[in-house]
């Protein structure tokens, strides 16, 4: 892909060298969806609204520019369009570390990711719809169809999202200390670690409450996980018994950059998200935007548990068109 004539500096890489069009591009997209959604929201002079009553209300106050009518679009897609920056954004960081990008080295494979990305996520909205109701979508348009891209692209940007944050992270060298020296882990660990993670997995399924949304987040880390090492998987396990915790700090890392900015970016949004955590007690009203601020812990080990689940959905292309992973990479 085309460089971008502007010069940028990065830690480990040359100040000669230029920036990647999709860095500059990444950059500039995510500022003008800033700038349009905050447009909407002065002209209209509006908070965040947090009803699907008050969205559609406000809905009807139809903008009288072609400035004002564009700002309207944004808010209410936010979401994908802000995430296709970030994702741009990621790829332009990662092209000008030495490692390079691994979007443009295998885009089969980032297409493979984007894909599993939406199933992923389709099975946390799949345990919450139907058992948990932690969180809600409002303002969507009421046709499938009109809200089915939208769905599609911010569900393929979660795992990319979090996982190219963390490989920049990773590259980056701050997890290169977390290292020790290598030891077994006894097989009835790895046995407690599977029924554990069913457990937690089965527990909202038949205990419907916002509440078993906290083992949700961790489970299918602890019942995947032993299984991929057993498979020859890059597994975390496995970088624990080589004494090697920073690729799992990477995902956490990952996970929680993406949670702030996920939050942040739907804050004001006119098609969004807001979470009924009741077990939070009077605790639930200190918030991160929508978010309860100690929920924003769950999107740690929601970066390795989307890790985790990638590594287990590429098993059939083992030995075809996919290496495996060395353990220096997320994605």
């Amino acid at each position: 892909m085309s460089s971008a004539s502007t010069s940028c500096s990065s830690t480990g890489v040359s100040l000669r060298r230029r920036c990647p069009a999709t860095l500059v591009l990444g950059l500039a997209w995510i500022a003008l969806c800033e700038v349009l959604l905050f447009t909407d929201v002065y002209l209209h002079s509006r908070g965040a609204l947090r009803s699907d009553q008050a969205i559609i209300a406000y809905r009807q106050n139809v903008p009288g520019t072609p400035l004002g009518q564009v700002a309207r679009w944004v808010a209410a897609n936010m979401t994908p369009l802000v995430w296709v920056g970030y994702v741009m954004l990621l790829d332009g960081i990662l092209a000008l570390q030495r490692q390079g990008s691994p979007v443009r080295q295998r885009p089969h494979h980032f297409v493979l990711l984007s894909l599993a990305s939406v199933f992923i996520w389709c099975v946390f909205d799949w345990v919450n719809f139907y058992y948990i109701r932690a969180w809600e979508y409002i303002g969507m348009p009421p046709e499938f169809f009109q809200r089915a891209w939208g769905y599609f692209i911010s569900f393929a940007a979660i795992a990319p999202g979090m996982l190219m944050s963390g490989q920049v992270l990773l590259n980056q060298g701050w997890f290169d200390w977390a290292r020790s020296a290598s030891w077994r882990m006894p097989r009835w660990a790895k046995w407690a670690a599977l029924a554990a993670g069913a457990a937690m997995f089965i527990w909202p399924l038949v205990h419907p409450d916002p509440v078993t949304n906290l083992t949700l987040w961790a489970s299918l880390v602890f019942l995947l996980d032993p299984i991929n090492q057993k498979l020859g998987r890059p597994s975390m396990f496995r970088d624990w018994q080589n004494g090697w915790y920073g690729r799992t700090l990477a995902a956490f890392a990952g996970g929680l950059l993406c949670g702030f900015l996920w939050e942040f970016w739907n804050f004001w949004a006119l098609t969004k998200w807001t979470y009924h955590l009741p077990f939070l007690g009077a605790s639930q009203g200190l918030r991160y935007f929508e978010m309860p601020v100690i929920g924003l812990l769950g999107f740690l080990p929601f970066g390795q548990e989307a890790w985790v689940m990638w590594q287990s959905m590429r098993i059939p292309l083992d030995g075809l068109a996919e290496p495996l992973p060395d353990e220096k990479t997320l994605l």
